[in-house]
């Protein structure tokens, strides 16, 4: 043989080995079963985490490493897998050299050869610590809805409190404008409190529709107040979607807005109309409109006064919350319009 065929037929003995060492240092554990499920491979990289010989793992006898309480499950999903002959992943306690268990995730695929199923190949990676970061987590999130619980229950009771302690005062009140601002601060109370509870029942990143959240609160508003032939009158725009932290504050300015309409807008008993209007003006634009067909805003209202609109005054600090703009106008009726970004 020259020196130039035996040099390419080392190189062929080298390429022919070349996978063989790729699987060996490969860094996930690899296997390969027939489609009778018995093992005919395993890597080096099983073996070091295992610490047994190849001989102790092929057919069957990986199993042994298994946690007991896995391996009915293991079974089932690898019988569906091969006899589906499709791909399977599953996550299953394997004990390691040291003799602690460990979570492995293993991902299956099937193989094929001139059309004919021939077994399967397998990768299997330690995932114990992502599984304990996660239950970590998770354990942390459920201390932290029971803490939250408590507040919302806390804060709860002690608004329906100030809101019978006002309540009380009203009645006791000698004077007739006073007891109305009582009265108008324990409702103003109760609705915000209306409005803190529904949002507190939506989880923290949700999205919510703030239609329909902001619809709820102005009839709620207007039946707190109780005013005889006010009707609202509602067009929302359905799918306009909000984080509960930018929504809150919109539904506590249409609360007061209308409750502000239902006070004052119509004198003497007379009767009218609220109007709620939600709609995308532009993409990634909001427009929230709340106006009434009243007798629109007086001086006396526009004072924080027992006789004026604390609302008015409320507004808008909520509207910075939300990060909204506001204009309002109040000439033959009071019409409020504020732009907000939304997705």
């Amino acid at each position: 043989m020259s020196p130039g065929q035996r040099d390419a037929a080392e190189a062929g003995t080298a390429a022919e080995a070349e996978p063989s060492l790729l699987l060996d240092y490969a860094p996930v554990m690899i296997w390969q079963a027939g489609p009778d499920r018995s093992r005919s491979f395993v890597n080096q990289s099983w073996l070091d985490f295992t610490g047994r010989p190849a001989e102790a793992e092929l057919g069957f006898g990986w199993v042994d490493n298994l946690h007991p309480e896995d391996r009915a499950r293991c079974e089932q999903a690898s019988l569906e897998g091969f006899a589906s002959e499709r791909p399977f992943t599953i996550d299953y306690r394997l004990r390691r050299h040291d003799g602690a268990w460990r979570w492995v995730l293993d991902t299956a695929r099937p193989l094929c050869q001139d059309g004919v199923f021939t077994g399967f190949v397998g990768s299997c990676v330690d995932i114990t610590e992502m599984r304990e970061a996660l239950e970590e987590r998770r354990r942390a999130l459920a201390e932290r809805e029971v803490l939250l619980a408590e507040l919302h229950h806390r804060v709860k009771n002690n608004a329906q409190a100030t809101t019978s302690f006002l309540g009380l005062q009203a009645s006791r009140a000698s004077s007739p404008e006073v007891a109305a601002a009582l009265r108008g601060a324990a409702n103003r109370v109760m609705l915000a409190t209306l409005v803190q509870d529904r949002m507190f029942r939506i989880a923290e990143n949700a999205m919510i529709d703030l239609g329909t959240e902001l619809q709820a609160t102005a009839q709620s508003a207007l039946d707190v107040v109780a005013r005889p032939g006010i009707m609202l009158d509602s067009e929302v725009e359905a799918g306009l979607l909000m984080p509960v932290s930018q929504a809150t504050p919109l539904a506590l300015i249409v609360n007061e807005l209308v409750v502000n309409a239902a006070r004052h807008a119509f004198p003497d008993g007379h009767g009218g109309t609220v109007r709620l209007r939600l709609r995308r003006p532009a993409p990634g634009l909001g427009e929230l409109v709340v106006e009434d067909d009243g007798i629109g805003l007086q001086e006396a209202q526009r004072r924080t006064s027992p006789q004026g609109c604390l609302g008015l005054h409320l507004v808008p600090r909520l509207a910075r919350q939300a990060h909204a703009s506001l204009r309002l106008e109040a000439d033959h009726g009071t019409r409020a319009t504020l732009r907000f970004a939304c997705g």
